[in-house]
């Protein structure tokens, strides 16, 4: 189980995670934040939004195979 702490807003979160979800999220979140703990509320939001929209465009992308596999 990997720990991460986050400092946002002046409050301190842990955050526990398993397996390759961890070293997946862990490796993400210092690319996106370049290595910082403490962060900014407004950063955190724009990183969920980014996060947000690439979840939409890879569903919009599966949605568009699957059409394609079913037509075959």
């Amino acid at each position: 189980m990997s720990k991460i702490t986050i400092s946002l807003g002046g409050k301190d979160f842990d955050i526990k995670l398993e397996g390759d979800f961890a070293v997946k999220f862990e490796a993400d979140f210092k690319e996106k934040f370049k290595g910082k703990s403490t962060i900014d509320p407004k950063e955190l939001l724009f990183a969920y939004v980014g996060k947000c929209y690439d979840n939409f465009v890879l569903e919009q992308e599966i949605k568009t195979l699957v059409k394609k596999i079913e037509e075959i």
